[in-house]
């Protein structure tokens, strides 16, 4: 049906517009770490490969967490880490070869586009101090729906949480027209920062997204 078409290429543009390299600067800026080292990736058997390998055959310089275009391999119970000084490539091969469900889905897009997948190795950041809060941006609104406390920056989180939905208002001014879910981190030393933009999908958005072709 060509509902379901419009909605599936919908789909697929939002998506395409969350990976960091396609945020609008001021949400590159935002960002609580970023991207230290990116690569292309192509589809190989059941998972992915590498598209130039030996760009990461050296010793992580610090210890990165990876991220498949925009998801992690925190549902496959782990982040995948890379700690300083392990080879790269020994830890990224066997994650590409075995990628989680939502990241198999996800990647849907990125082929039905034409569009380059990429993985993004950032410097790990340890979250037990940092609180996160989520908020909805929707026609012009932005709510917080959701948040998660930690450590010593729990303790200072009812007094940030107006400027946290400032700041969260104010970047997501930076996003098109649509539904958008924004994480943002509050540091124990009252520094705010952006974790990651996602398009807020309802289920009709995720059968599109699931669906052929």
């Amino acid at each position: 049906m060509k509902i379901d078409a419009e909605r599936r290429a919908a789909v697929d543009r939002a998506l395409l517009s969350c990976v960091f390299d396609a945020l609008p600067r001021p949400l590159q800026d935002a960002h609580l770490v970023r991207p230290v080292l990116i690569g292309g990736v192509a589809p190989d058997g059941d998972g992915f490969a590498l598209t130039r390998p030996l760009d990461f055959l050296g010793p992580a310089p610090q210890a990165l967490m990876p991220k498949l275009g925009i998801k992690t391999w925190r549902d496959a119970g782990g982040l995948g880490i890379i700690y300083a000084g392990v080879a790269m490539i020994a830890v990224l091969n066997p994650l590409l070869r075995a990628p989680t469900a939502p990241q198999r889905l996800m990647a849907r897009s990125w082929a039905r586009t034409g569009t380059a997948l990429k993985l993004y190795l950032s410097p790990y950041l340890d979250f037990s101090d940092i609180s996160e809060a989520r908020f909805l941006a929707h026609a012009g609104t932005c709510r917080r729906i959701s948040a998660c406390l930690r450590g010593q920056s729990a303790l200072r989180f009812d007094a940030l949480a107006p400027r946290l939905g400032q700041m969260a208002q104010q970047w997501a001014a930076s996003l098109p027209a649509g539904a958008w879910i924004l994480d943002l981190a509050l540091r124990p030393d009252d520094r705010i920062g952006l974790v990651e933009v996602n398009p807020a999908l309802s289920p009709p958005d995720l059968a599109a997204l699931d669906s052929v072709p």
